[in-house]
């Protein structure tokens, strides 16, 4: 495992981000933030459960993430839309955990959290058995490379959130630090699935000729002179 060349991808990939042009990768998170105090000042939806009903939400929006990456890794056998399909299984465990099924009228409570960690890090380490594959997929488009960032970001924002790590900076975070968790994460899942479905139609299916475009100017330094 060829480290420096992780580690040159890997900042490169951070350089490549962190340009004011960029900036809108932020917006899902804080979006999610300012609707739950525009909620909350102005008392819309009385009585309804952020908790619940988000954490239901979640388990579809996920699901159908799950299946949009599937269906594309089958057709395309791109190495990143496997691992982000793989990833998106694993935030589904997750979504699933302190669930409740009920199976030929049987009950089972799913606890999932201890896996999915150990999980975690077996994606982690897959990555960097990977990461000549993914970086290659995902330096063919850079809007992809920058979205998928953003989409690590919002999914990192919301677990800070969940940390209570702005509860001096944020007005009425003890109050609000659930919806504030659970909105923000919604807004990860729904970055995701913008992401996912932006995957179906930038990444190339197999056997194909691929959808990005290719600089005239590099096809011609390949050749070399006439």
């Amino acid at each position: 495992m060829n480290f420096r060349s992780i580690y040159s991808e890997v900042s490169t990939w951070f350089k490549q981000v962190f340009h004011m042009k960029n900036a809108w990768i932020l917006l899902p998170g804080l979006i999610a933030v300012l609707f739950v105090y525009v909620v909350h000042h102005f008392n819309f939806f009385p009585g309804f459960n952020p908790k619940g009903g988000l954490e239901a939400l979640a388990i579809w929006l996920v699901a159908t993430i799950l299946l949009v990456l599937l269906t594309k890794s089958f057709i395309s056998r791109d190495p990143l839309m496997i691992y982000l399909a793989v990833l998106a299984l694993v935030f589904l465990v997750r979504e699933l955990d302190d669930t409740v099924l009920t199976v030929f009228s049987d009950t089972y409570r799913v606890q999932s959290k201890k896996l999915v960690d150990l999980i975690l890090v077996g994606m982690v380490l897959w990555g960097l058995a990977w990461h000549e594959k993914i970086f290659a997929s995902l330096n063919r488009f850079m809007m992809l490379k920058i979205s998928i960032f953003g989409v690590f970001w919002t999914y990192l924002f919301s677990q800070i959130i969940a940390r209570r790590a702005f509860r001096h900076v944020l007005p009425n975070e003890r109050l609000l630090h659930v919806p504030l968790e659970e909105t923000a994460e919604t807004a990860a899942h729904l970055f995701f699935l913008f992401v996912a479905l932006c995957c179906c139609y930038c990444i190339p299916n197999r056997n194909r000729g691929s959808k990005f475009r290719i600089n005239p100017a590099n096809q011609d330094s390949e050749k070399g002179p006439a």
